[in-house]
Formats: C-alpha cells, sequence, structure tokens
C-alpha cells in the first residue's frame, strides 16, 4: 500500500480495500480518502479527499496543496474529489494534516455510499 505511514494517522477503525494500484479509505460509513500509485497518469497519484464543492475552497486555504484534479488536456475536472499530489514539496505534511482531519471527523471530508456503509459495519484494516 503507498503512502503506508499515513495509517499512523488514521483512525484504527477505518476500512482499507486495495484496487488496482489504489486503496480506499472508508470511516464510519463514508468513503474519506483514496490512496493512488501507479505508472498510468502518474500526475494523478497521491491523495484523494473525498468532499463537496462548497468545500473545496475552506480544504484549500487549509491545506494549500490540495488542488482540483486537472485533465491531461490541462483542463481543470470539477468533481467532489480534491487532489493531494505525491510529487508536492509538502505532501507528508499535508497528507498528515488531511489524516487528522479525517480522525477529527471534520465534517468536509467524506461521502457517504452504499459500499462505504457495507465496508464499515464491523470491519476494520483489510
Amino acid at each position: 500500500m503507498p503512502f503506508d505511514f499515513l495509517l499512523d494517522y488514521l483512525p484504527a477503525t477505518v476500512v482499507i480495500r486495495p484496487a488496482i494500484g489504489m486503496y480506499y479509505i472508508y470511516f464510519e460509513g463514508k468513503i474519506v480518502l483514496i490512496l493512488r500509485k501507479v505508472s498510468k497518469n502518474s500526475k494523478h497519484n497521491g491523495l484523494w479527499i473525498a468532499t463537496k464543492q462548497e468545500d473545496h475552497a475552506g480544504l484549500k486555504a487549509d491545506i494549500p496543496a490540495i488542488t482540483d484534479f486537472v485533465l491531461d488536456e490541462g483542463e481543470t475536472f470539477e468533481s467532489a474529489w480534491l487532489q493531494l499530489s505525491d510529487t508536492h514539496d509538502d505532501f507528508e505534511e499535508a497528507a498528515i494534516r488531511i489524516c487528522e482531519l479525517v480522525s477529527h471527523r471534520d465534517k468536509r471530508i467524506g461521502k457517504a455510499t452504499p459500499k462505504a456503509v457495507q465496508f464499515t459495519s464491523g470491519l476494520n484494516h483489510e
């Protein structure tokens, strides 16, 4: 799992589900993060933060290393997700701060989905 040092900053009750080159992090019925490290489209590697459009400005103000997604053509992709690139100079510090926000149940991070609820009902660190 990439960036496994972040587990030290996340609640012990998170559920981790691997996918191809990505690890989905669930907490209390919500998807909160995706950790990504693959060779294809490596500019999208790092942390993906599940959030809402209305919370983007506040999160980016609190953690300036966070960005919107940028597509291959240089076009910004508007979504509910924000990104912290693993190539950013402040990656480790910013990633730890994001995990601390998750641990403190910051309402700006996390999206409830049926899978998130299913994965967080009594399971942890799988």
